[in-house]
C-alpha cells in the first residue's frame, strides 16, 4: 500500500511521462553518440525532450495534450485512453498480417512480421478469455 496520499500520486504521476521522456531522450543520445552519429543523437533526444515540454506547457490547455500526459485520471479519461490503446492494436495488427502476407507473398521468410502477428493473436485470444471470465 502507498504511503502517499492521492493528491501527491497525481502530482507524482503527472511527470511520468515527461520523466520517461527525458529518460528516453538521453537513451537515444547515448545510442547514436555510441554509433559515432552525433547530428542523429541531438535530433532524437531533441525531439523527446520538445515533446516532454509540449506535455508541461499544454497539458492545463489541452484535454488531449493531458490525455497524452496521463493527467488527473478519471473514468471518462480511462475510457477514452483504452479505446485509443485499443485502436492502435487494431492499426498496428492488421499492419503486421499484411505485411506477413507481403512477405509471403515474396517468397521471403516472415521473419519479425509473423512474430509480430502470431504474439498479438495469442494475446489477443488470451485477452478475451480472460476478461470475459473477470467480468
Amino acid at each position: 500500500m502507498s504511503t502517499m496520499r492521492g493528491h501527491e500520486a497525481a502530482r507524482t504521476r503527472r511527470w511520468l511521462v515527461p520523466g520517461l521522456c527525458v529518460v528516453a531522450g538521453a537513451g537515444y543520445a547515448a545510442v547514436f553518440l555510441a554509433h559515432h552519429r552525433p547530428i542523429a543523437a541531438v535530433i532524437g533526444a531533441g525531439v523527446m525532450l520538445a515533446y516532454a515540454l509540449v506535455l508541461v506547457i499544454f497539458s492545463r490547455r489541452s484535454e488531449a495534450v493531458a490525455l497524452l500526459r496521463e493527467d488527473g485520471p478519471d473514468e471518462r479519461r480511462a475510457l477514452i485512453t483504452t479505446r485509443a490503446a485499443a485502436t492502435t492494436l487494431y492499426a498496428l495488427m492488421v499492419l503486421s498480417v499484411i505485411m506477413l502476407f507481403v512477405q509471403l507473398a515474396r517468397g521471403a521468410d516472415p521473419g519479425a512480421w509473423g512474430v509480430v502477428s502470431g504474439v498479438g493473436g495469442f494475446v489477443f485470444i488470451v485477452s478475451i478469455a480472460y476478461e470475459s471470465r473477470r467480468r
